[in-house]
């Protein structure tokens, strides 16, 4: 009788066990789906001040959704899924342009974007040969948020990224710029630059049109020839992150201009390429890949941070450091030059 009694209490303990075991495992599963679903969290009637730390605490873990906004930008999963980039935007081009000009842009910097507008941005023409966008990325500031919204509602030419905009994201910003111009847009050229360059548009698309400018596997910029890399101070590269001693040929990012069979290349390659840290050298090591030649043109200016002598040279296509009052002086001088041509 004892010998039964003490089996039977063993019985009893390996089954209690057992239910504690698979009540922890339902409580651990639980908590796991409580903090991944915050609409949920509200029904369990936590306290205002509770569901706050928690929504701050889910901002900290997804950055790209501290926007208030951010639903209304991101297009739906489904449409999403099909992007190999962070690219949320599926607007489509109306037409076929002869050049896509994609700027990188802060979201901040809305005072450079309308300056860009107002002056070389737009071709005013029944039938337009260029298209100039934006690529921007989120923010975390609320305001600037709901004023890209509406900027966007306004003009219609702004390419949106997920991720939040930094300095050094312009590599996965200027590869949704890419994707989008290949998956939305149909052109022959597309011209990268930054919001503080001066296009004189009408000249770089009669360069681009001529007869003696190669119409594939162009890539043409101001050519920096197997620079060597830099292993300290701002543009510091590490030998994890880069172990050769020169890089590949590349344009500098404030401009360079590429056919449309070389983008349509490059986002082939982003699978095949790793991201590098600087998206101008990322560029060069895309070309490198697809042994495409870098063609240089001394009409791609780069100019210091900013330009002081606003004075136009003759042959300049485009020419980094050019915003605020000195774009509206070297675009009216180009106004001028153009009508004494004509």
């Amino acid at each position: 009788m004892a010998i039964q009694t003490r089996f039977l209490r063993k019985i009893a303990l390996i089954l209690f066990s057992g239910f504690l075991v698979a009540g922890a495992l339902d409580w651990f599963l639980a908590v796991r789906w409580f903090n991944s679903k915050p609409a949920a969290r509200l029904q369990f009637g936590q306290s205002g001040i509770a569901q706050f730390v928690e929504m701050k605490y889910a901002t900290l873990r997804n950055p790209a959704t501290s926007s208030p906004n951010f639903a209304k930008e991101v297009t739906t999963k489904k449409k999403s899924q099909k992007h190999k980039t962070s690219l949320i935007t599926t607007r489509k081009c109306e037409q076929h342009y002869f050049l896509v000009i994609l700027i990188c842009s802060a979201p901040a910097n809305a005072q450079r974007r309308r300056d860009i507008r107002h002056t070389w941005g737009l071709d005013s023409a029944l039938k337009p040969r260029w298209k100039t966008v934006f690529l921007i990325a989120q923010t975390h500031n609320p305001s600037e948020s709901d004023s890209l919204l509406k900027e966007d509602e306004a003009f219609g030419d702004l390419i949106r990224a997920s991720f939040l905009d930094h300095y050094w994201k312009l590599t996965p910003k200027i590869q949704v710029g890419y994707e989008w111009a290949t998956r939305y847009c149909k052109f022959s050229f597309l011209l990268k630059i930054d919001d503080d360059v001066f296009v004189e548009t009408r000249g770089l698309i009669s360069l681009l049109n001529d007869t003696g400018t190669s119409q594939r596997k162009l890539y043409m910029g101001r050519l920096y020839r197997k620079p060597p890399v830099i292993r300290s101070g701002k543009w510091r590269v590490t030998f994890e992150e880069y172990n050769r001693t020169n890089y590949p040929d590349f344009c500098p990012g404030f401009g360079y201009a590429l056919s449309a069979d070389v983008v349509h290349l490059f986002v082939e390659l982003f699978d095949v390429v790793p991201t590098f840290r600087m998206d101008d050298v990322y560029v060069g090591m895309l070309a490198d890949r697809a042994d495409v030649k870098v063609v240089n043109n001394d009409g791609f200016i780069v100019g210091p941070p900013r330009v002081t002598d606003c004075v136009l040279q003759n042959d300049t296509l485009v020419w980094h450091g050019i915003f605020g009052e000195c774009l509206f002086q070297v675009y009216n001088q180009n106004l001028e030059q153009k009508s004494l041509i004509t």
